[in-house]
């Protein structure tokens, strides 16, 4: 209990001088003297013990109890572990085993949590040399006590086998950290970032300095900035990086009670708050404290990346065939198989003329050759000395020679981004630096996106499919390029960011010389970047005036063109399974009967021979496997939304089913198709209106919810004068793969029931156990909810679009509402992403009448926004 209070005891006053300014550094310093003190006695106890016990003391004074790893380094958090190993000879290992016991135990009763190995000076050194972790850890290796001549003995060694090793080690201690990249968040620019184990964290600074130790023998820093290893300015950006990162550390630590590494969105506030961020315009006070983590982890990110480049083994023969190989270019530079580089003896002006350095990432990108890295390290030291100036000529044309070709274009940008090269030709690019988008849509921060979009369209120029050979059919790529990079620099403001962009837009056209009507198209298609998706994920499609409107904002097939492919790569960069099939094929609908009204000046369902063939073929189909009319009758009434990326065989199945179903009468028809992969299922329901021109969808949803599904997505079609035609995409909580088919047969069972008895109650939710883990706090949804009534885009019905944070039945409970103010829904477009959803409803009242009465129209938004409000149950 003693050495439990003393740890107990020294955290808390260890609490309160941190709180109170005592710098990051030093409390990880005045914790590890903390753990030393206890470890210490318990070892003496420990050896004391082991005496009394018959062990003979010539063996216990041949100990060396080893502190390694980050208890080793003296960087250590309020609940770090603590890595032990006790250093014995060979033939001591049975006289070690009372002394290892008795450690263990008494510090796990203390309350630290211990890492702990018994090993001899060789065994250590061979563990090391076969397993990364091990090695990685035995590099931060400190004595604590026992026997310095043993445990000096052994560092030497270790040392000096590093030093000969030390290709081969630095080969496993990268691999090694890859992979844990992988496993923890690849990308500095996560949303829940790991700060020590997240790209950029502190375990990239330690990486360092384990490089370091197998080529220098040294892991401290300043050392290896003695050493010439690490530049002045590389050293001070991983200290300042270093100080904020422990920092961060010791305060997740400090407010669980526990270790924590992981920083997720609600303890972001809290702490954005605590230290006092407040924030700017169009920024929240959150957004500006994750704008200074980012930026760190970013300079980390580049400072290691570039370190590891700097020691990694070059081979001289491959450097050899290079040269060998190599073409000149003009006077300095030289192109080789796989690289290009200046010449030595003009790398140093050459190194200082941005003009230069800009012509040879143009000639990299042209030629798609990797930068040879002395070049690169000559470039990147004078470029980080060079201080910011406005670009001359020379410079904008080689940058904007470097847009043209996709080739190696995105990591030639990052690394301009790296020297802030891009901002001094885009000063807009300097504010959203690391600019934090606060909501679970958006993994990326805004420069990372904005980069990211351009490196997704560029892979379409190594793809053989139909994006692929869209973006091959841009010529000049040079503005589509340059609008990917810009797009989202209107972010951070207050005002709508696409206003912004459009003027940040004529800015850059100014700035980089682009003729008046490059300009033009500059500013179009940064101002409308979202208009493509907008009506391909919440307008009606078949409605020839939505295409019409579409039509008239394009303008041109060549804008047309640029626009899709730009909206493809930005979905794309936005982050993993946002560009579903379901919005592809959306989009590409939209495209499709876009370009056929710019080529034919046909609108959705006038003169389209491709989609009269498709229907004749449908028909042959049908009658092929039924004589029943009623389901020929229905290809005939089927709308284009229904015929598109589904195969004839499919439709006609599914139309020669719904043909017995209307001929037999039995009310509402229900079945479930299973995705390929399993992910999902579709639900189609369909049922003769009638009457009941309100509420069917609201029943619907509500039987979904009641079964326990969860509802991705949805949309309602009208077929002929009175069939309703709905699909609902599901995932199903109850299975870890697909649902069996007698799941699929319950579920529309649900859903008959519900429609086939109109009068009867809906169904009720079904109760699920929730943790509190399931759901994030209130306080991370700060985007406000939407409920807006369009009745200028159709004089025949009004459009309400809700955006909100997404609940278990929260569209049930809409639908529901909508039914009980005799709302009738005409067309609607579901969409769910993680915790936001997005959804559009062409609604009239029971009368068939837009609804333009501003009290009920308020009516609604009240009724709406309380379900909304409401928790989930």
């Amino acid at each position: 209990m003693r050495y439990r209070d003393q740890l107990s005891e020294g955290r808390a006053r260890l609490d309160v001088r941190f709180h109170a300014g005592l710098p990051s550094v030093q409390t990880a310093t005045a914790f590890s003297d903390l753990y030393d003190q206890i470890v210490s006695a318990v070892f003496a106890d420990a050896l004391q013990h082991a005496e009394s016990a018959g062990v003979n003391p010539r063996h216990l004074s041949r100990f060396a109890l080893v502190a390694h790893g980050g208890y080793g380094r003296g960087d250590l958090s309020p609940y770090s572990d603590a890595d032990l190993m006790l250093l014995v000879p060979r033939t001591a290992i049975a006289a070690a085993t009372p002394v290892a016991g008795a450690l263990v135990r008494d510090l796990a009763d203390a309350g630290m949590d211990v890492g702990f190995s018994v090993r001899s000076p060789s065994e250590a050194t061979s563990l090391a040399w076969s397993d990364p972790k091990i090695y990685t850890s035995l590099t931060e290796s400190r004595l604590l006590c026992g026997n310095e001549s043993k445990y000096r003995g052994f560092f030497d060694s270790f040392r000096s086998g590093a030093k000969r090793r030390w290709k081969t080690l630095n080969k496993k201690v990268i691999r090694a950290r890859l992979e844990e990249r992988h496993r923890w968040g690849e990308t500095i620019y996560l949303l829940r970032p790991n700060v020590k184990r997240s790209r950029g964290g502190l375990r990239d600074i330690q990486l360092v300095r384990w490089l370091g130790f197998a080529t220098h023998g040294q892991t401290d820093l300043t050392q290896l900035h003695r050493l010439g290893a690490l530049s002045s300015e590389d050293l001070q950006t991983l200290l300042r990086a270093n100080g904020f990162l422990l920092r961060l550390r010791h305060e997740l630590h400090f407010r669980t009670g526990r270790s924590q590494d992981v920083l997720d969105r609600p303890t972001q506030m809290e702490i954005a708050r605590d230290w006092g961020y407040q924030g700017q315009t169009g920024v929240l006070p959150v957004e500006d404290f994750m704008q200074d983590y980012f930026e760190h982890t970013r300079s980390v990110r580049y400072v290691s990346g570039f370190f590891d480049d700097n020691v990694r083994a070059h081979s001289r023969t491959a450097m050899a065939v290079e040269r060998i190989l190599s073409r000149r270019v003009d006077d300095s530079i030289r192109v080789g198989p796989t690289q290009i580089w200046v010449e030595p003896k003009d790398l140093d002006a050459f190194a200082a003329s941005l003009p230069d350095v800009l012509r040879l990432m143009q000639l990299a990108n042209e030629n798609q050759r990797w930068i040879a890295h002395p070049t690169w390290q000559a470039i990147r030291q004078t470029m980080l000395e060079r201080p910011p100036s406005p670009p001359d000529p020379a410079s904008v044309q080689a940058f904007l020679g470097l847009l043209s070709q996709p080739g190696q274009l995105a990591p030639l940008l990052r690394r301009l981004h790296e020297l802030r090269i891009i901002e001094q030709l885009i000063p807009a690019m300097r504010r959203c630096r690391g600019l934090l988008q606060f909501n679970a849509y958006h993994k990326f921060t805004v420069d990372a996106h904005c980069l990211g979009a351009v490196e997704a369209v560029t892979d379409f120029a190594e793809q053989d499919s139909v994006m692929g050979r869209r973006y091959s059919r841009i010529k000049d790529k040079t503005l589509l390029h340059l609008a990917l990079l810009i797009h989202d620099l209107g972010k951070g403001y207050d005002e709508d960011h696409s206003e912004v962009g459009f003027r940040i837009a004529g800015e850059v056209g100014d700035a980089l010389g682009l003729e008046a009507n490059q300009k033009e198209t500059l500013q179009w298609l940064i101002h409308k970047h979202l208009l493509m998706t907008t009506v391909a994920f919440r307008h009606d499609l078949n409605d020839p005036d939505v295409v019409h409107g579409f039509a008239a904002e394009v303008g041109s097939v060549r804008r047309l063109e640029l626009l899709l492919v730009h909206s493809v790569a930005d979905l794309i960069a936005v982050g993993p399974d946002v560009l579903t099939d379901w919005k592809m094929n959306l989009i590409e609908d939209l495209y499709i009967r876009t370009r056929r009204y710019f080529e034919t000046g046909n609108l959705p369902g006038e003169n389209d021979p491709e989609l009269d063939s498709q229907r004749d073929e449908i028909v042959g189909l049908v009658q092929a496997k039924s004589s029943d009319e009623s389901a020929v009758e229905l290809v005939k009434d089927l709308p284009l939304s229904l015929l598109r990326h589904r195969s004839s065989r499919e439709i006609a199945d599914e139309l020669v089913e719904v043909g017995r179903w209307l001929e037999q009468d039995q009310g509402c028809f229900c079945a479930g198709l299973v995705a390929s992969d399993g992910s999902e299922v579709r639900y189609n329901v369909v049922v003769r209106q009638g009457d009941r021109r309100i509420g069917t969808f609201a029943r619907i949803t509500s039987a979904l919810y009641a079964c326990g599904l969860t509802i991705f997505r949805a949309s309602i079609e009208t077929v002929g004068e009175d069939l309703l035609w709905d699909s609902f995409w599901v995932s199903d909580p109850d299975y870890v793969n697909a649902p069996p088919p007698h799941r699929i047969e319950n579920v529309c069972r649900v859903i008959r029931s519900a429609l086939d008895n109109p009068e009867a109650p809906l169904p009720a939710a079904r109760k699920v156990w929730k943790s509190k883990d399931d759901s994030e706090p209130a306080s991370v949804l700060l985007l406000p909810t939407k409920i807006i009534f369009d009745n200028d885009t159709f004089d025949h019905q009004t459009i309400l679009s809700l955006f909100t944070y997404d609940r278990p039945g929260l569209l049930a409970d809409v639908t529901t509402v909508l039914a009980a103010h005799e709302v009738s829904i005409q067309f609607a477009k579901i969409d769910t992403h993680l915790d936001q959803i997005a959804d559009v409803f062409y609604i009239t009242d029971a009368s068939s009448q837009p609804i333009l009465d501003a009290e009920y129209q308020q009516r609604i938004r009240e009724a709406m926004l309380e379900v909304l409000n409401r928790s989930a149950a």
